[in-house]
């Protein structure tokens, strides 16, 4: 079983009896998710600019309370950074009616060291399966009981977003780890792209993010192009480089 399947299972095995539930993260295509982040979207915050908008929006729903973490961009499209730390929107809200009504909303910082759930406080799959496994062993639950799985927790990674550029690079790379590098479509664990490419394999550098870096890989034979982000150890400078490789199909 997959472990996100699995984390799903356990938490809703633990909200079907007398346990405290986890909240699930919205898919991207839940409607609930929407109406969530346009009130996030719209809901100001002290300390970022009154322009400012979001991206990699995040959302999760525990019975009638909300949550939205997202990252802050400016109104030309950057990434909100400042000394270093990549700059978050944080928003609670709780039902009502059919919409939803802000209860808190504030500003807060994800350095290049920490994950976006962990910058979010919010517990990570892991932290979640742990739990659920330690409730199920300290609370066990009765025969027969009937449940119900939520859905699969997913970053919103084909939310549009205009290219990520907060740090401009320009210069050729190198695949530094031996083994399969992952390519993402956004700076996200969880938006992977589906290809990868390898120690040696030859890039330029776009841009950065904290913790993240943008690359644009070619073919050398077919010279098809694919542009991803790679976790920022995966890649360092090449000064030697002069050419450029494809990405492979994971």
């Amino acid at each position: 079983m997959k472990p996100r399947l699995f984390t799903a299972l356990m938490a809703s095995l633990l909200c079907a009896g007398a346990l405290p539930c986890f909240a699930h993260e919205l898919s991207a295509r839940d409607p609930a998710r929407a109406s969530l982040v346009d009130a996030a979207r719209n809901t100001r915050v002290s300390g970022l600019p009154a322009d400012s908008s979001i991206t990699l929006s995040r959302a999760w729903v525990e019975g009638s309370h909300g949550k939205v973490c997202a990252v802050a961009r400016r109104a030309d499209g950057e990434l909100l950074i400042q000394d270093g730390d990549l700059q978050l929107k944080r928003v609670e809200l709780r039902k009502r009616g059919s919409g939803w009504g802000v209860e808190r909303a504030e500003r807060m910082a994800m350095n290049p060291n920490m994950s976006l759930d962990e910058a979010c406080h919010q517990p990570s799959s892991e932290a979640i399966m742990t739990a659920a496994i330690k409730g199920l062993q300290d609370h066990p639950p009765a025969a027969g009981i009937k449940t119900t799985t939520g859905p699969v927790a997913s970053a919103a990674c084909d939310e549009p977003v205009r290219p990520l550029s907060s740090t401009p690079l320009s210069g050729p790379g190198l695949v530094v780890p031996a083994g399969r590098s992952l390519l993402h479509t956004l700076p996200d664990t969880q938006c992977r792209m589906g290809k990868h490419i390898v120690q040696g394999d030859k890039v330029v550098l776009l841009a950065q993010v904290p913790g993240w870096t943008q690359v644009r890989y070619t073919h050398p034979i077919t010279h098809v192009v694919t542009i991803g982000w790679l976790k920022s150890e995966r890649v360092k400078p090449n000064t030697s480089a002069d050419s450029e490789g494809l990405a492979s199909n994971d």
